[in-house]
């Protein structure tokens, strides 16, 4: 292994905050630059295209409707919470913590408080950043922030949180990424974008909705007939392979030989073949799309940064509901 890799094995570094940095409730607005406004409008600009909105579910078009995010600069937190808070009682908050240990935000969460950090991308990582920013947190995630529906599904992670043993924690984490996070659901009988770290990010916004295509060519999915229960058909007929490469990409975690994206992807499909699956069909791609399935995603790593190579779809919003409330209200209501 080359030692000049930071060896990556799964955990997460505790981010030390001095209490006296993080924002009050009396400073939350702070000024940004010309250049970060600039960099906003491109980031908004890059996504906000047709041939890519057409791809993101409709809900998260109707909250940019109510949201009405300036597409030339950065919102204040004043101006985002006049849109948020009497529509679904949540209120944004400013924060220094920005990619950590999940326990603060969580305490926040169960105030119904989501938290926006102050970082935001640099020029040179318009395409990708390798931990969540502002934009992702306003772009991404705030539309939805504006409707019900919403603001239940994120009420349900901190109540089972705080009441969750550890390991059920990493659960929980990992239910939020794959829903929120990185969540797809079928509307018009097409697979659309739910989850912000996909819809903030024009790489993983492209990379994405190119394997639905994939789908598509490689005769995967006949889009002409119902999508789920096929995708369900080859979940299940290829479930015992599944399981192989996720336990397999956990070994690799634990031996720190998934340092960054693309090494992580390269050594997937080593692991393929070292398996004995071949890349094509419901493997085909540079993405597994699987129905949302709370096994599945138990087993995944419980860092998924290298294993972006998994997105999971639920057949309805009201399922994913339904599937969450599975999980995490038996914890919630433990004594």
């Amino acid at each position: 292994m080359n030692q000049n890799v930071p060896s990556y094995t799964g955990d997460i570094a505790e981010q030390h905050i001095d209490p006296s940095q993080e924002y009050s409730a009396e400073n939350q607005e702070i000024a940004f630059s010309a250049e970060q406004h600039a960099i906003w409008a491109d980031l908004f600009d890059g996504v906000h295209q047709p041939y890519l909105l057409e791809h993101i579910c409709q809900e998260w078009k109707t909250g940019m409707e109510l949201l009405q995010l300036n597409p030339q600069g950065i919102s204040t937190v004043a101006y985002l919470n006049d849109r948020i808070t009497p529509r679904s009682g949540w209120q944004i908050e400013r924060t220094v913590v920005r990619y950590t240990m999940a326990d603060d935000w969580y305490k926040k969460f169960a105030a119904r408080i989501f938290l926006i950090t102050d970082y935001l991308r640099t020029r040179d990582q318009m395409e990708f950043t390798p931990e969540p920013d502002m934009f992702h947190d306003i772009f991404g995630h705030l539309p939805f922030l504006t409707q019900k529906f919403y603001a239940d599904i994120e009420d349900k992670f901190a109540p089972a949180y705080l009441k969750a043993t550890q390991e059920e924690r990493e659960v929980i984490k990992r239910l939020a990424w794959y829903s929120t996070e990185f969540g797809l659901v079928v509307q018009e009988n097409r697979f659309k974008v739910f989850g912000a770290g996909i819809i903030s990010g024009r790489k993983e916004l492209t990379r994405t909705i190119m394997e639905f295509y994939r789908l598509g060519r490689d005769n995967v999915i006949d889009f002409s007939r119902p999508v789920f229960a096929q995708l369900q058909a080859h979940f299940l007929a290829n479930k015992t392979n599944l399981h192989r490469i996720i336990d397999g990409v956990n070994a690799l975690h634990q031996k720190g030989e998934m340092s960054s994206a693309d090494q992580g992807w390269n050594v997937v499909l080593s692991l393929y073949q070292n398996l004995g699956i071949k890349q094509e069909g419901m493997f085909g791609g540079e993405v597994i799309i699987a129905p949302f399935d709370v096994e599945i995603i138990a087993r995944i790593p419980k860092t998924v940064y290298a294993f972006n190579p998994m997105l999971f779809v639920c057949e309805s919003l009201e399922t994913m509901d339904a599937i969450l409330d599975s999980y995490l209200k038996p914890i919630a209501e433990r004594a």
